[in-house]
């Protein structure tokens, strides 16, 4: 069975209470869960009678059809070195709605392509997630997915030049 023991840093804590005040808001919510050791999160969704499932893809193909399964993603952490979850959250149309940690705070502009809001503000989470099922989500979405394209272009950008600097620096030899 998967532990008990939350990873605070993470904020599964953090997610429980916004997902409760979004319930309460919205009785047919239904939350998924995916990756390993969400035994926490698990047990209070299931104290809190709040419907849930849990998925945990093995493929990257997988990964997708998770993420085509959300009307929005949480990221709830306290602290964060990515999460590369919110580039793959936004090219797959999924609108996010973040703590200000790691990458986040570079690649969402409030409002824009995405909501921000700070550690541990649950209410802003449920606020935000309130706002996309209310229909706020749409240009949102195109945002998004101009920011991850963006960043992939950039990436392979960057890919591409080491690249050819290793010939250029190997034929001036």
């Amino acid at each position: 069975p998967p532990p008990l023991e939350p990873k605070l840093i993470k904020g599964p804590d953090i997610l429980v209470a916004a997902l409760e005040r979004l319930h309460a808001q919205t009785p047919d919510l239904y939350v998924l869960l995916t990756g390993p050791a969400r035994g926490y999160v698990r047990r209070e969704l299931e104290r809190l009678a709040i419907p849930h499932g849990h998925v945990r893809p093995r493929a990257r193909g997988e990964l997708g059809g998770a993420y085509r399964a959300l009307d929005v993603y949480l990221v709830s952490s306290r602290q964060e070195g990515g999460p590369k979850s919110v580039l793959e959250a936004m090219a797959s149309g999924v609108p996010i709605v973040s703590t200000r940690v790691g990458q986040a705070q570079e690649l969402v502009e409030h409002g824009r392509n995405g909501w921000l809001v700070g550690v541990e503000d649950a209410e802003g989470l449920a606020g935000h997630a309130a706002e996309v099922r209310d229909g706020a989500g749409a240009a949102v979405l195109d945002a998004g997915r101009a920011t991850a394209e963006r960043y992939a272009l950039q990436r392979l950008d960057d890919l591409w030049e080491k690249l050819l600097d290793g010939f250029v620096a190997k034929k001036g030899r």
